[in-house]
């Protein structure tokens, strides 16, 4: 595999069709995660006119993560298989899920749902970075995955607010019928316009040249490279591992940040929605500062842009770990609207480290692997990250029935963030494939 060096790059070029490119990448992650959202946001209306229990809410968030996992098998195979265009189907059927959830009125349909929900969502991101390394150049891979990552969380930070007026005004059905439409909506506009770099009309030669400057096009293609073969490769399960880990936090955030707030603090549910923004606000920040941070740190003298992300994804991992652990606290000693503001805050700083992780957990796959199969491996990673996922939402909701209380679901989780940063930092260490050869480099 082409290796990101000092050497002279490309000139940059006038052209910027790339970035218009990762706009519609970018709208695209916003609708995905608000169709995930809506589960957080709907859950103490659906408690309140269904009887359902955290753990019940907590098994809802794990049906989804867990269909989304066994997605990732075959999705990123047909991904590298058959292209990238296959994302606007995908849309339309998770659209449809997200609008049958607003159906139902039994757990089991509710189940049926959000595992279809996953299903049909298991090839979004793998498309949207398959796409990401096939239209930018390996040193602005960092800052254009952090882009469409931050925008997964623009959902949570943005139309929380929004989402929590649609549930009071109209009721929780009414915002999963509205994300459906949305979804469909954005999938006509997607089929309609992406075109891949060899095959766009608006493309100029010197912006494909500067996109082209270190991929590895020129070398052999790995297509036939066996898919069962990435489970023999150690740097494979390090990867799976520290993304299971990672994932455990960030579900938990994802699932159950409202009614942690709400049940800890005694906030109205109409007031929570600036509230429980504010965290994702901070993933955000965190997702886009790392990305420019690994950009130049990349540019650095000496620095590869493999040693930039790891060294980003370590580092994070270590602080993100510390925070979670201090939430417990709650402000210990501090008034009720103190301790809020503390709690909120520590959040906020754990999930834009967690943020950064997962943009340069996305970017990893582009450098243990070739251009060709690198949806294969994202596809792998994932499916290690989502089987965190699928555990940590109902252990969580478990707990909580248990202790009435969200002590112990945070200490764990800081246990779990650590134990990831050993699996990246001793797992992740030399390629899976390179153009050169199917086998590890030496």
């Amino acid at each position: 595999m082409t290796k990101a060096t000092n050497a002279a790059p490309v000139t940059k070029p006038k052209g910027r069709l790339r970035w218009v490119v990762l706009g519609l990448l970018c709208l695209l992650a916003l609708i995905n995660n608000i169709d995930r959202l809506a589960l957080s946001v709907a859950a103490p209306a659906m408690q309140a006119d269904l009887g359902l229990t955290a753990t019940d809410i907590g098994l809802l968030g794990s049906a989804f993560a867990l269909f989304y996992a066994i997605g990732q098998l075959p999705s990123g195979w047909l991904i590298d298989r058959y292209g990238t265009r296959l994302l606007g189907g995908a849309v339309v059927l998770w659209s449809l899920a997200t609008a049958a959830m607003g159906m139902f009125n039994t757990m089991g349909w509710f189940v049926v749902a959000r595992a279809w929900l996953g299903l049909a969502e298991a090839p979004s991101l793998l498309a949207t970075n398959k796409i990401v390394t096939h239209w930018f150049p390996k040193k602005e891979q960092g800052i254009a995955n952090a882009s469409w990552d931050a925008a997964l969380k623009a959902g949570p930070a943005f139309f929380t607010g929004i989402l929590v007026w649609i549930v009071a005004a109209f009721g929780w059905r009414t915002l999963f019928f509205i994300a459906g439409v949305a979804g469909i909506v954005f999938a006509v506009l997607f089929l309609l316009s992406y075109r891949n770099p060899d095959d766009h009309p608006r493309l100029t030669t010197e912006e494909r040249d500067y996109i082209r400057q270190d991929h590895d096009s020129g070398s052999p293609k790995t297509d036939h490279v066996p898919w069962g073969a990435l489970f023999t490769r150690p740097t494979m399960w390090g990867m799976m591992a520290g993304y299971f880990c990672n994932m455990w936090v960030y579900q938990i955030f994802l699932t159950f940040i409202p009614l942690f707030v709400i049940n800890e603090f005694g906030i109205e549910f109409k007031s929570m929605g600036l509230i429980v923004s504010v965290p994702w606000i901070g993933a955000i920040i965190g997702d886009l500062a790392s990305g420019l941070l690994s950009k130049r740190l990349s540019e650095r003298a000496g620095w590869t842009t493999k040693k930039a992300k790891m060294r980003i994804i370590t580092v994070s991992l270590t602080f993100q770990a510390g925070l979670v652990a201090l939430i417990p606290l709650h402000g210990a000693g501090m008034s009720n609207s103190t301790g809020l503001a503390f709690t909120i805050t520590l959040m906020a700083f754990a999930l834009g480290f967690n943020g950064a992780v997962v943009a340069h957990a996305w970017s990893m796959a582009a450098e243990v692997t070739t251009t060709e199969t690198v949806a294969s491996v994202a596809s792998l990673q994932n499916f290690g990250g989502f089987l965190g996922a699928t555990v940590s939402p109902l252990v969580a909701g478990i707990i909580i029935d248990a202790t009435d209380s969200f002590n112990l679901v945070f200490f764990s989780a800081a246990i779990v963030g650590v134990l990831s940063l050993v699996f990246y930092h001793f797992g992740v260490r030399r390629p899976i494939i390179t153009a050169t050869s199917h086998q590890e480099a030496a």
